[in-house]
């Protein structure tokens, strides 16, 4: 009788570790490490976005580890690697592209570039949007210091570069943008643009990182979930455990979904 009570009690916390309390967060993990793993995730990521339910685009994710040395074929199996020569991290990078059909069938396109260096300080960033007829272009440099945003729309173009060190009043930045529809679009986004509340992007974002789990059709799996709070608004990541991007809760009930995971 005792092992029968012993082996009923130990198959329902494991019954309950697996399955049970399905809306409760897992314990805490280092955000570090969940960043890890997305930075050398072996896999890309592509992302259909909903709004609501309905399919509004598709974008791409992808996380790339500095190659290896000199003179080491990438193609090369590490069977026939000569002893001793271990590939050398040379940096990380990230990229992220898409499109979106926007209400009024207005075409947006974007595309947002950034590199690392072997201690995941940045180096180069650089993003473009279009959204007729204007289209956004930044690019910013950590060793120079300096940031240059271009703006180009029927009215033209004009240029403009920063001190890295003007971001700390963004809101100043935002106002030379000179297009009112800017400021309406990010507005629609749900984004609160009073300088009080841009100049909060300057601040530095708190992430949170838990275990979790993610619904696949009737079982589940075991994922890491980011969090964080930007402009009053939350963002929430759902990570697989190789550090593929599974899915992501955008403000508006926007939402990014893995293409494997988009109709559950």
């Amino acid at each position: 009788m005792a092992i029968v009570s012993f082996w009923l009690v130990m198959n329902y916390l494991l019954w309950r570790s697996q399955w049970g309390a399905p809306n409760r967060l897992g314990s805490a993990v280092p955000v570090e490490m969940v960043w890890d793993r997305i930075l050398t995730a072996p896999d890309s990521s592509a992302l259909d976005l909903y709004d609501q339910e309905k399919k509004i685009g598709t974008c791409h994710w992808l996380a790339n580890v500095g190659g290896p040395p000199r003179g080491v074929n990438r193609n090369l199996s590490t069977d026939f690697v000569p002893d001793g020569m271990v590939e050398e991290v040379t940096g990380y990078s990230l990229t992220f592209e898409g499109n979106a059909l926007l209400p009024e069938s207005n075409h947006l396109r974007f595309e947002a570039s950034l590199d690392l260096s072997t201690n995941r300080a940045w180096k180069d960033f650089h993003a473009r949007v279009s959204l007729r007829p204007t289209v956004w272009e930044v690019r910013a440099a950590a060793a120079a210091g300096k940031l240059t945003l271009k703006v180009q729309d029927d009215g033209g173009s004009w240029q403009k570069t920063v001190s890295l060190a003007d971001l700390r009043h963004p809101a100043a930045l935002l106002g030379d943008l000179g297009s009112g529809d800017t400021l309406d679009w990010l507005g629609a986004a749900g984004l609160p643009l009073s300088p009080e509340a841009v100049s909060r992007v300057a601040a530095k974002m708190e992430w949170q990182a838990h275990e979790d789990w993610m619904p696949v059709g009737h079982s589940k799996a075991r994922v890491y979930r980011l969090e964080t709070d930007l402009l009053g608004q939350h963002f929430s990541v759902l990570i697989s455990r190789a550090g593929e991007v599974l899915w992501v809760e955008l403000p508006n009930k926007l939402t990014l979904r893995n293409e494997a995971f988009s109709h559950f």
